[in-house]
């Protein structure tokens, strides 16, 4: 990169662990699996947010279902 270049700002990325719920992600981030793909989350009613499990109930690996409130 040049010195003449501007920098380009990176938004933050938040995780926010709920108590007995969902890890939640927001910012830019890939998520890759054990063989390097990346793999494409599910769509989420808030754009720019990703929910991981955090009970292990959920059918859909790492992604939230909503199991933990069942």
């Amino acid at each position: 990169m040049s010195e003449d270049a501007p920098a380009v700002a990176v938004p933050p990325v938040t995780i926010t662990l709920k108590p007995a719920g969902p890890i939640i992600i927001e910012g830019p981030v890939r998520i890759l699996n054990n063989a390097g793909d990346e793999v494409e989350p599910p769509p989420s009613k808030i754009p720019g947010q990703i929910k991981l499990c955090g009970c292990g109930f959920t059918k859909t690996r790492p992604f939230c279902d909503g199991s933990h409130k069942r």
